[in-house]
């Protein structure tokens, strides 16, 4: 290595951006290089590469102009750039990639060679596949028999390469200068993969049909076929949508480009399955008590009784989980009943129509345990959990069960959905503390009534926790099955953070994905309350922070 190289390469090595600077400046006015020099020097910027420059505008230029410099270099450059591609890092991979790729001409037998050379190494392959996606023009023609037989590997990462690699091909070739055949083969490919049962192939195999939308390689029947599968995917004519989020989001995104999803009287057909999570209609029920009408058609397709949804009202807002009082499927909307006990529910009540909430996650949790039962199917509420009940009250009815609704709450004022329950039940009874409305007492006394009239063979409780205490109590004296729903606290809604951990029967069981139902005389109620009131003392700061 000459002397002018090695002090380049020494600076590009050094990883300080003012020495990078230098160098750079210093390439730019070297002339007369020998293929030799050429190459040491692409060897000399290629540690560039390696460098973290998150965060390091300066240096992140550098960066940029270097893969530009290497380019120039040519031939040379493309051979170091292929050796640094089968070691790289998948940060560095991106920028040998794209050098190999603006090079063209005779690196595109190198990555050829590559593709079969390295076929059984699935890390360089994948890397392979990187590069022959950066090329354009009849180059990227050249890789598609090799791109479409790494597309049927049973490794997930080759295959998802692969497909990047098509969505790729279809970006930068004119669909005019490929075979109809050709097309065909690469739509086939990557439908088959929207099958796939890896989420990662699936998402881009969606991609890739996006992207030959997008360029016009598709038939008609063809952009039907995609309508459809995408529509699937969300969940949408009857479909079970598909499970992964980033599977979903990539469907919607692409499905307006069918041409079912074309605007039609100025109205864009997709438009109806964009989730907003809009207030459509907004109801006080009682003092802090309100019921919500909120727009999320692809919760509202899949939600079942007894399930939940995590909300975050505004962009520095806690997760809450809130139960569902009801929804239409055709029409997607979901309704909600927040009652304003903390700085998150606050903020939700806060809202009024025509405002979103920043995101909804669900549904969450099981559905409510529902059977044919001999006796009576008695469901009650307390409070805010007078709405959770009603859909769970709704589905014993249509099974063929008497179903009898309780309401409680302190004195008439806080009654809340006391007709809504009545369209579900055979018959309501209503309690208050203060004898204000119906009879007077807890909802303890009712059932007791019921229990002494008729054989009752099941019970759900939802609402305050001294209430499904007091109802599991009763009802396993009474020998009487017993639901109830446990609103413990939660922060992923998925079981992942442990955050909502219960005792039943002995064993912990995490609220958000076993339950929120369960047997309410395994339930360890004192351990539920302990960990209820973990964080009063900051939620009390929260609240005084807000200064409403």
């Amino acid at each position: 290595m000459t002397d002018r190289i090695n002090n380049i390469a020494k600076k590009f090595a050094s990883g300080d951006t003012e020495r990078l600077r230098e160098a750079v400046e210093e390439i730019k006015k070297l002339s007369d290089l020998s293929p030799e020099e050429s190459k040491e020097l692409a060897s000399g910027i290629s540690t560039i590469f390696y460098h973290d420059y998150t965060g390091n505008e300066p240096l992140k230029q550098a960066v940029m102009e270097a893969e530009s410099l290497m380019v120039s270099l040519g031939e040379g450059a493309a051979e170091v750039a292929m050796e640094q591609l089968t070691q790289a890092d998948p940060d560095s991979v991106r920028h040998f990639a794209r050098i190999i790729g603006a090079i063209g001409g005779s690196s595109v037998d190198l990555v050829l060679g590559g593709l079969k050379q390295y076929k059984d190494d699935q890390y360089i392959l994948t890397s392979m596949l990187r590069a022959a996606g950066c090329y354009t023009g009849a180059d990227a023609l050249k890789f598609l028999p090799s791109v479409l037989e790494c597309a049927a590997s049973p490794n997930v990462q080759v295959k998802s390469s692969a497909l990047y690699c098509l969505g790729r091909i279809s970006n930068r070739l004119d669909s005019s200068a490929i075979g109809e055949k050709e097309r065909e083969k690469m739509f086939d490919t990557c439908f088959a993969a929207l099958s796939d049962p890896k989420a990662l192939t699936r998402l881009h195999a969606i991609k890739a049909i996006g992207k030959m939308l997008c360029n016009s390689y598709l038939t008609e029947k063809q952009v039907e076929k995609s309508h459809k599968a995408f529509r699937a995917a969300l969940g949408l004519d009857d479909y079970e949508w598909d499970i992964a989020y980033i599977v979903r989001n990539e469907a919607e995104h692409y499905l307006h480009l069918c041409r079912s999803g074309e605007k039609q009287n100025g109205k864009s057909k997709a438009s109806v399955y964009k989730q907003d999570f809009t207030i459509l209609t907004k109801k006080e029920l009682s003092p802090n008590t309100y019921h919500l009408r909120i727009n999320a058609p692809l919760l509202a397709a899949k939600i079942k009784a007894g399930q939940f949804v995590i909300i975050r009202p505004n962009s520095h807002s806690e997760r809450i989980p809130l139960s569902i009082c009801g929804w239409d499927r055709k029409k997607g909307y979901i309704d909600l009943i927040i009652m304003a006990a903390g700085r998150t529910s606050t903020e939700a009540t806060l809202k009024e129509v025509g405002d979103s909430f920043v995101d909804m996650v669900g549904p969450l949790g099981q559905r409510s345990h529902v059977a044919k039962y001999d006796g009576a199917c008695v469901v009650i509420g307390g409070g805010y959990g007078t709405g959770a009940i009603i859909p769970t009250a709704r589905d014993l009815r249509e099974m063929g069960n008497r179903v009898i609704g309780i309401v409680g709450a302190r004195e008439k004022d806080l009654l809340i959905m006391v007709d809504e329950l009545r369209e579900v039940c055979d018959e309501v009874f209503v309690t208050t503390n203060d004898g204000s409305e119906g009879i007077e007492g807890f909802v303890t006394h009712a059932l007791e009534k019921i229990v002494e009239k008729e054989k009752v063979s099941t019970a759900l409780a939802v609402g305050p926790v001294p209430m499904m205490i007091a109802v599991s109590k009763m009802t396993k004296e009474e020998d009487i099955e017993c639901w109830v729903s446990l609103n413990a606290i939660m922060v992923d809604g998925t079981g992942m953070c442990g955050a909502c951990r219960v005792s039943v029967g002995g064993k912990t069981k995490f609220a958000c994905f076993h339950g929120p139902d369960f047997n309410g005389h395994e339930v360890d109620f004192d351990q539920l309350m302990k960990r209820q009131k973990m964080f009063m003392d900051k939620e009390k700061i929260a609240m005084e922070a807000m200064k409403l």
